[in-house]
């Protein structure tokens, strides 16, 4: 169970800095000095992993490895892998605001390139210690993506049958025609991980503990699939027999078909789920605690036919439950793992979740609809996770507007908010205010505010809409963030609420 604290949701990405998106740069430190200053010890971030097709961060080519653009050009210079002239600052072509992914990624990898020619003599002795240490997926993501840049950033299900199924000698053969590319991404890795350690160092000598996040399902165009297919429900054809997806909730009303393959628990389960075993430690590893995402999934997941264009007719099938995290603990006995247990969630859920004693979630933006919800904050728990809202909820002040008039009426009453504009956002939103405090004031142990509704921003700067592919993942804080958040606010309500007399530990 977390000590009784506070913390901020917000992704790296949007951190503010002069390469169109946020990285590894000196405004990652700053940020968590200043939210620290605040009284809040926990800083929440979205996954590391690099993004797909549509820059979601649950969408990756690798459960393992890290999203390149985050890597801090300047930090290049300081080890001196660039000179200064080397590293050319991004300009935006609309709002600084945003991140413009096509434009960002072009220039970080050009940067990236630059580094690799000028110390491609010596990478190889470089990156020695760190490829032994990442053996179990480094050379797997490497030669996977070095193939997809072969084949044109295709996914390896339209690749040749011969590379598809790792015929030999056409296999390797490929593979050793394409070893300066191998090479290449095992040192943008390197790049990536030396820095994220340094800056997690730093982050928590400040007295700010990182919480991590985990998709449950990984992508069927990544190194995990293409490596390890005996792990996944596919066919012959290496084809997905069935997707991961969910029935109608909160978020949609047909339901999400999310288009992952599922696992073979049986197939996992002979081996001692080591697969699972070591994606645990390696988060446990890189993270101070993590939120894995879906968690009731490990109980029961919703399997959708790969060839239904929806969830309309997927089925409920069962999990690995308790097998599975009986292994995990006796690994990991005093991991900080939050279970997002969030949607259908019925006593078998609540049952499997008790007994792992792993937090839940609770959010306040859920709490409104009908009845007495457990995502009312009378009804929290101790030992659970508060939100304001999650990454994939609109903001406070979004909410409210969308509200009807009745609901929000009934929320502000709620939180005690009578008179004034309720409307207002920044500085002045007094009814964000107010609900942020009954958050803060609730038993749960630990309370997580998003960036945005620090702001008081509005539903322009949503982080994502579940369901919509196209516009997600883009809002960036601006540099001069201090000015526009009430931090006398925060101090106040993590003082009066006892969040911040934490005592960090030692990691």
């Amino acid at each position: 169970m977390f000590t009784r604290s506070s913390g901020v949701l917000m992704s790296v990405s949007s951190l503010p800095g002069d390469f169109g998106i946020g990285d590894f740069s000196e405004y990652a430190e700053r940020f968590a000095k200043d939210i620290f200053d605040m009284g809040f010890h926990r800083w929440q971030i979205l996954p590391l992993n690099p993004v797909g097709v549509h820059n979601s961060p649950y969408d990756s080519f690798s459960a393992h490895a890290g999203n390149f653009l985050y890597i801090d050009p300047y930090g290049l210079v300081a080890d001196g892998f660039l000179e200064r002239r080397d590293v050319l600052p991004y300009i935006h072509n609309g709002q600084p605001y945003t991140v413009e992914y096509a434009g960002v990624k072009f220039n970080k990898r050009q940067i990236l390139k630059r580094a690799f020619e000028l110390n491609a003599e010596k990478i190889p002795k470089i990156i020695e210690d760190f490829e032994r240490e990442n053996a179990f997926w480094l050379e797997d993501y490497a030669s996977y993506m070095a193939l997809k840049s072969g084949f044109f950033d295709a996914p390896w299900s339209e690749w040749e049958d011969d590379i598809r199924f790792k015929r030999e000698p056409a296999y390797s053969k490929r593979l050793a025609e394409l070893s300066e590319y191998v090479l290449f991404f095992k040192f943008e890795q390197y790049l990536f991980w030396k820095q994220w350690r340094e800056l997690k160092a730093r982050v928590n000598a400040i007295g700010v503990s990182i919480i991590g996040d985990s998709p449950i399902y990984v992508s069927y165009d990544s190194a995990d699939v293409f490596h390890n297919p005996k792990n996944f429900l596919l066919d012959n054809d290496l084809r997905m027999k069935k997707v991961a997806g969910v029935p109608p909730d909160y978020f949609s009303e047909t339901g999400q078909r999310w288009n992952n393959p599922l696992y073979d628990y049986k197939a996992m389960e002979k081996d001692g789920f080591s697969w699972f075993s070591a994606r645990f430690g390696r988060l446990l590893d890189i993270y101070d605690a993590v939120r894995i995402d879906h968690f009731r999934g490990f109980y029961s997941y919703f399997a959708i036919p790969s060839d239904s264009p929806t969830a309309a007719f997927g089925a409920w099938e069962k999990g690995p439950g308790e097998k599975l995290f009986k292994v995990i603990k006796k690994r990991f006995p005093n991991a900080d793992i939050i279970a997002e247990d969030l949607g259908i969630i019925d006593g078998g859920v609540r049952e499997f979740l008790e007994k792992t004693g792993y937090p839940g979630m609770r959010v306040f933006q859920f709490g409104f609809g009908d009845g007495d919800s457990e995502h009312m904050p009378h009804n929290y728990v101790k030992n659970s996770v508060a939100y304001t809202g999650t990454h994939d909820n609109d903001t406070l002040l979004g909410w409210l507007y969308n509200l009807n008039e009745n609901t929000r009426e009934y929320a502000l009453r709620y939180c005690r908010f009578f008179g004034g504009d309720w409307g207002k956002g920044g500085k002045d939103g007094g009814s964000l205010k107010a609900m942020i405090g009954v958050l803060m004031a609730s038993v749960s142990s630990l309370a997580i505010v998003p960036v945005q509704d620090m702001f008081g921003f509005g539903g322009d700067t949503r982080m994502n809409t579940p369901g919509v592919a196209e516009n997600n993942w883009l809002f960036r804080i601006p540099k001069d963030y201090l000015n526009q958040i009430d931090r006398a606010f925060f101090i106040e309500v993590n003082n009066v609420y006892h969040r911040n007399n934490i005592i960090m530990r030692s990691n």
